[in-house]
């Protein structure tokens, strides 16, 4: 059985909910800012995180990795691996020498071993495969955002598609034509060139009923429809 946890299901702007982040078992979509805070409220705590996937580097989405990697040293807690488009390690040092470098150009040098940290930095397409299961990169939309990737995870012959930050691309039909679970972007009610709407994920779910559809990373908007789309709130679970 797997458990996913919505640990936050809100944008950027929401005052109702944390940022957008979701644990898959032990593998962790996005880290935005407050997000490890919001992982201790939940009483979760950061060691039972293995995997971090990165969709992009926009603050929202990644600006708390200092706050983890800081946090796991001094508690001395297991090795982790990052997984991102290519670039991720720099990204990582460029945050970690803006947040706390202490005017130390070469404090993360060896970042890996500082915090006992493997990056695996993916293409478009190419996979990292675990014991027991996958994660896939896709390439998605979000403006200029230049990268951005959704992930697939294939474990116990289940798909969980996470794709947050987005708007309608072409390969977004074939994902939810394949996996049993659709996490998604849904920002407002209407699609625009950076988000999903609702209305859109509405019909879009109508379609393809052999999967179940979860919106996340939501404004604080009301909620229209309700027959075909899950709405999970921060702390949420869910076990398939």
């Amino acid at each position: 059985m797997m458990r996913i946890t919505f640990i936050g299901t809100g944008t950027m702007s929401s005052i109702e909910r944390a940022n957008t982040s979701v644990l898959v078992d032990d593998i962790l979509f996005d880290l935005g800012m407050g997000t490890v805070k919001q992982i201790e409220r939940l009483k979760i705590y950061t060691k039972s995180i293995k995997y971090v996937c990165i969709s992009h580097y926009h603050s929202d989405h990644f600006f708390d990795i200092p706050n983890l990697l800081i946090g796991r040293e001094n508690r001395n807690e297991q090795s982790i691996i990052f997984i991102g488009a290519k670039g991720l390690r720099n990204k990582v040092v460029e945050l970690m020498k803006f947040t706390h470098s202490d005017g130390n150009e070469h404090k993360y040098d060896k970042i890996e071993e500082k915090y006992n940290i493997k990056f695996v930095e993916l293409e478009n397409g190419e996979s990292y495969f675990g014991n027991n299961f996958s994660i896939t990169a896709i390439t998605m939309k979000h403006g200029n955002c230049n990268p951005i990737y959704g992930y697939i995870v294939n474990k116990d012959n289940k798909k969980i598609a996470y794709c947050c930050d987005m708007t309608i691309f072409d390969e977004f039909y074939e994902i939810c034509d394949k996996v049993d679970y659709m996490l998604s972007d849904v920002n407002g009610l209407k699609t625009d060139n950076m988000h999903m709407g609702l209305e859109d994920y509405y019909k879009i779910a109508i379609q393809y009923k052999k999967c179940n559809f979860y919106a996340i990373h939501r404004g604080d908007y009301k909620i229209k429809y309700n027959d075909k789309i899950n709405f999970p709130m921060d702390g949420d679970i869910i076990e398939i």
